[in-house]
């Protein structure tokens, strides 16, 4: 059987920050993923074309610009789009991949973890370093067993969730026939 058929997976990560704008796991993550027949959503390949929306490469460093120059209205006008439609993608998504990396600031992913949490969705988070450098407060937010040390273990709990090796937890997981 092929459970993650046709779910959608949003991937959450460091951008701004990130040296690569966040291109570069997403890019594996979603090869692996597809091959499993998951709908992708990324917010460094939106589904929507338009580069108003996008938030790498040439338009991040145009909202870098904006920010050094203290343009912060269309810094603002611009994010609120950014966000509405990161946010709204974390809404409709089945699971959550969340990469954290303790070395890098990000805000956005932490926002977009906590929705996803709020909203009972499987979040799926992998730590750099290991799950001993996760914050101790996402101890008290979630689960310890949806926390990786590697992708490769996402992908191992992600196959065993597919071909039913183990259940996932029906509280969190929903499985349409």
């Amino acid at each position: 059987m092929s459970r993650l058929k046709n779910l959608r997976c949003y991937l959450a990560g460091p951008i701004d920050h990130a040296v690569d704008d966040g291109v570069g796991w997403r890019k594996e993550i979603t090869s692996w993923l597809q091959k499993k027949d998951v709908i992708v959503l990324d917010p460094c390949d939106k589904p929507i074309k338009n580069s108003y929306f996008s938030e790498i490469e040439e338009e991040k460093l145009k909202m870098m610009e904006l920010k050094s120059t203290g343009r912060y209205y269309e810094l603002t006008r611009r994010m609120k789009e950014i966000v509405h439609m990161d946010l709204r993608m974390v809404d409709v998504a089945d699971f959550l991949i969340v990469y954290l990396n303790p070395n890098i600031t990000m805000f956005g992913t932490i926002h977009e973890l906590i929705n996803s949490l709020n909203q009972r969705k499987p979040t799926l988070v992998v730590i750099e370093g290991g799950k001993q450098n996760a914050s101790n407060w996402l101890y008290g937010l979630m689960d310890y067993n949806f926390m990786f040390d590697t992708f490769d273990d996402v992908k191992s709990f992600l196959e065993q969730i597919d071909n039913e090796t183990i259940e996932g937890d029906l509280t969190r997981w929903v499985f349409f026939e």
